[in-house]
């Protein structure tokens, strides 16, 4: 009976893992590969793997669109860790730069995107 359980689960997790492979859902922060500013609250961040992520901060970063370097700051022990609501973006922008705390990191898929070409473009009419 435990052999007839075990073969079902373990297919299913045959058959969800190319799937799951297909979705990257850690932005480690020692992959960072570049990065773009959608708007002053949310950034587009792709790894070296390019795969994008949405990384939302809770506030706008004031002059992050004009900046000369950045970093992420984390809190954690590792620079191979996810990056993470509560971990920071440190930006050197106009005058002495900024720190805006990051709200939430998400896979940026290509639906999302759409998305925001579409409303990109209905904004400009």
């Amino acid at each position: 009976m435990k052999i007839k359980m075990a073969v079902p689960a373990l297919l299913a997790c045959l058959i969800s893992a190319p799937a799951m492979a297909d979705r990257p859902t850690c932005l480690v922060i020692r992959q960072v590969y570049n990065w773009d500013v959608a708007d002053p609250q949310t950034l587009i961040v792709e790894n070296v793997a390019h795969n994008k992520f949405k990384v939302s901060l809770y506030g706008p970063c004031p002059h992050i669109e004009y900046n000369l370097g950045a970093t992420f700051r984390s809190f954690s022990n590792s620079d191979l860790d996810c990056l993470r609501r509560g971990d920071q973006i440190v930006h050197n922008g106009v005058g002495l730069g900024n720190v805006c705390p990051i709200k939430s990191v998400e896979p940026y898929t290509p639906a999302m995107q759409q998305a925001d070409q579409a409303a990109a473009k209905a904004n400009s009419h």
